[in-house]
């Protein structure tokens, strides 16, 4: 599954939400500096979806603010519902 996400780094938590008209943004920490907010995303998804950090990756967007992130052997629904959004 492929997810398009808006990130705000150097956010005061690290978090996932939707927003309102059914975009993704997440929070990160991390400044964006260096790859540290990439790796914080990844980090933090695979651990909430508890898949290794070797199955969620970033495919595009690296130095952008709207990223693309890949997740192997998972679908929208079961990502929405781990997730609670």
């Amino acid at each position: 599954m492929r997810v398009a996400v808006y990130v705000k780094p150097m956010s005061k938590e690290t978090r996932l939400f939707s927003e309102p008209d059914g975009t993704f943004t997440m929070r990160v920490t991390a400044p964006p500096t260096k790859g540290k907010a990439n790796r914080e995303i990844v980090k933090w998804i695979s651990k909430k979806l508890g898949k290794p950090s070797s199955q969620v990756r970033i495919i595009a967007g690296f130095h952008l603010n709207q990223k693309i992130i890949e997740i192997s052997e998972m679908d929208e629904t079961e990502f929405l519902k781990i997730l609670g959004i």
